[in-house]
């Protein structure tokens, strides 16, 4: 009997989104093959997305966008958690807040975060970062532990 392959939940940085919308080829492969049902976009990138909306067209456009995936949310975990990576990180690493509540609302979930920018997270213990087979070009700051795919 064939194992059959459980198609871990991946948690998306706001530039993924970013590039998907735009329609960059590479980012939209990826995206396709993890499945739009195994990712999960933090609260924090729908309100980053909602910020770059210029008109109400487009904004219409990203909260149905925004809708269409499961949202990880903030908790009060999360967000202590947040306050010691920003402690630890933040003068070292200039660690920002945003990127301070989206990996730690990852870690806290025990996800896996995707992000184009591995340099704003690889530095954070306990972080497991996501690095799609086909998007070599996402640049390896730090020997990351095999994914558990």
């Amino acid at each position: 009997m064939a194992k059959k392959s459980i198609t871990p939940k991946i948690v998306c940085d706001t530039n993924v989104f970013i590039n998907y919308l735009q329609k960059d080829e590479p980012t939209v492969v990826a995206v396709e093959k993890i499945g739009h049902q195994n990712i999960i976009m933090p609260v924090i990138s729908a309100l980053e997305l909602c910020k770059g909306a210029g008109d109400k067209r487009e904004m219409k456009e990203i909260q149905e966008f925004i809708n269409f995936y499961t949202s990880l949310q903030l908790n009060s975990k999360g967000v202590d958690l947040a306050l010691e990576l920003i402690k630890k990180y933040h003068l070292a690493h200039n660690l920002g807040l945003a990127d301070a509540l989206i990996a730690a609302s990852v870690i806290v979930a025990d996800l896996q975060l995707f992000t184009f920018n591995s340099k704003d997270f690889d530095f954070i213990t306990g972080l497991r970062l996501y690095y799609p087979p086909n998007l070599s070009k996402i640049k390896r700051h730090r020997k990351s532990p095999p994914d558990q795919t």
